[in-house]
């Protein structure tokens, strides 16, 4: 007996953990297990209902790129890295050793990247296509219905953007504003102030007109913003027309997605094994 107890407890312990880490669902021959699910959960802080129902969406969605067979070109990956690269700031170096820190290798990071692009290319392909541009009557329904979410109406501002290479140049260029700067670039702009970050229009809200802001270090160099004029408010649907549009659009869209995921899911083989 004493021979068979270690044999016996090695036994329950690999039961056990096939267990923790069994098929908990089947969909389309592509297995979610339970640690799968406990994952989801923990990291998205969700329930286990709405982890197991993002898992089979990303099973179906996965399906779905196969079966389109979208192909994405090497320069289109790179332009991306490059794109997100100088939106942090950093190069791609950099980025390639903080992925390593972080336990991410490069080839994983691309593999990641390549399938957030095909998602990308399927979503305007497969689901924005199928939204139709809504009407003058259409907009302005939903307007009359959600006039709280456009109470801010967008005012056209007046500006000159100064980017300099560092803070003691910028401070230069708004000490003597007429006078050129090397290495200081300005430029007039036109800016709506809903294209904008809220902490940058409120930094140019709190600016007086005809006053520089106060500079703003970014990953291209250092930024000030000289405010010509801060524009005029408008009220009613056409003052913005524009954000009524994108909004409306950007609900159907929603929309489209969730009513071509349920039309996946009712016609999908998906076999609940455990849960």
């Amino acid at each position: 007996m004493k021979k068979l107890l270690p044999f016996l407890l090695f036994s329950l312990i690999s039961l056990q953990a096939q267990v923790i880490d069994a098929v908990a669902i089947d969909v389309e021959g592509e297995a979610i297990t339970t640690l799968e699910i406990q994952a989801v959960q923990q990291k998205m802080n969700m329930s286990k209902q709405a982890a197991v129902e993002a898992l089979i969406r990303d099973r179906l969605e996965k399906s779905a790129l196969k079966k389109a067979n979208i192909q994405i070109s090497h320069e289109e990956i790179q332009a991306k890295v490059q794109q997100i690269a100088s939106l942090k700031g950093m190069s791609q170096a950099q980025m390639r050793d903080i992925l390593a820190k972080k336990g991410l290798t490069w080839e994983n990071y691309i593999r990641q990247l390549t399938t957030e692009i095909e998602k990308e290319h399927f979503f305007r392909e497969y689901i924005v296509a199928s939204v139709t541009p809504p009407t003058d009557s259409e907009l302005k329904s939903y307007y009359n219905t959600h006039q709280e979410l456009f109470s801010s109406a967008p005012r056209q501002m007046s500006l000159v953007v100064y980017l300099a290479p560092t803070v003691e140049k910028i401070k230069e260029a708004i000490a003597n504003p007429m006078r050129p700067i090397q290495g200081v670039k300005k430029k007039n702009i036109l800016a709506s102030s809903n294209e904008m970050t809220p902490q940058l229009l409120e930094l140019i809200n709190k600016t007086p007109t005809n006053s520089f802001t106060s500079p703003i270090q970014t990953g291209k160099g250092v930024i000030a913003y000289f405010v010509k004029s801060k524009g005029q408010q408008q009220s009613g649907f056409e003052a913005v027309r524009n954000s009524v549009t994108n909004r409306w659009m950007q609900e159907q869209r929603i929309q489209a997605g969730q009513d071509f995921f349920n039309k996946l899911k009712s016609n999908a083989n998906i076999r609940v094994i455990r849960l």
